[in-house]
C-alpha cells in the first residue's frame, strides 16, 4: 500500500504540464489508485487519473476511472459527475451527460465550484444558456453563503471569479444586455 499526500499529486501534474507527457500521468495515477492507503482518498485519485487521461485524449478511459471515483464514494474536489458529463459529452453520449448534469441539479450542491465546472463542461460543449443558467446559479449561492457567513464562504468567495467570468462570456455569446452582475465582476478586477 502505498501512502499519497495532495503534495506528491500536485507534484505529478506539476511535472506533467512540464513534460506534456498526460498519458503516463494518467497511468501512474491509476496505478497509484490501486494502492493508495491514507493521505488522499482512492476517488481523488481516480478522478484526477481520469482528468490525465481526457488530456491524453482518452474520454474512454477517462470515463471508466471518474466512474469508479463515484463508486467509490471517498472525498474528492467538485462532484465527480461533472467530470464524467465531460467524458460523456466526448464520447458523443450527450444524453447520459445531460442526465449527469440532471442529477447534480436535484442534489442542489453547496459546493461554487461544481456549478462552475458543470458551467464549462456545458459551455465547451455548446450550451452557453445552460452554462450561464450553472454560473448564475453559483454565484448566487456565493452571495447566500456571504449574505449568511457561513464557515465556507472564504472558500465559496475565491470561486466567484471565475463564475462571474464565464457567466460574463456566456452572456455576451447570447446577447444579453449587462446586468448587476456584469458591475460585481468589474468590482472584483478593480480590487485585484
Amino acid at each position: 500500500m502505498t501512502h499519497v499526500t495532495e503534495d506528491d499529486l500536485d507534484d505529478l501534474e506539476f511535472d506533467t504540464l512540464r513534460t506534456g507527457d498526460h498519458t503516463s500521468a494518467a497511468r501512474r495515477l491509476s496505478e497509484l489508485a490501486a494502492s493508495v492507503s491514507g493521505g488522499v482518498s482512492r476517488a481523488k485519485v481516480l478522478l484526477r487519473a481520469g482528468e490525465q487521461w481526457q488530456h491524453a485524449g482518452d474520454h474512454a478511459k477517462a470515463a471508466e476511472l471518474y466512474r469508479q471515483a463515484i463508486e467509490d464514494g471517498g472525498e474528492t474536489y467538485g462532484d465527480p459527475r461533472a467530470y464524467l458529463a465531460d467524458a460523456l459529452f466526448e464520447l458523443d453520449r450527450a444524453d447520459e451527460a445531460r442526465d449527469l448534469i440532471e442529477q447534480i441539479r436535484a442534489d442542489e450542491p453547496r459546493d461554487p465550484e461544481v456549478y462552475r465546472t458543470v458551467a464549462e463542461v456545458l459551455y465547451a460543449h455548446g450550451d452557453p444558456e445552460g452554462a450561464h443558467d450553472w454560473a448564475t446559479a453559483g454565484v448566487e449561492l456565493v452571495l447566500a453563503l456571504r449574505e449568511r457567513g457561513e464557515e465556507d464562504v472564504e472558500i465559496a468567495e475565491d470561486s466567484l471569479e471565475g463564475l462571474l467570468r464565464l457567466r460574463y462570456r456566456t452572456r455576451v455569446d447570447l446577447g444579453r444586455p449587462e446586468d448587476d452582475y456584469d458591475a460585481m465582476l468589474d468590482d472584483l478586477l478593480k480590487t485585484s
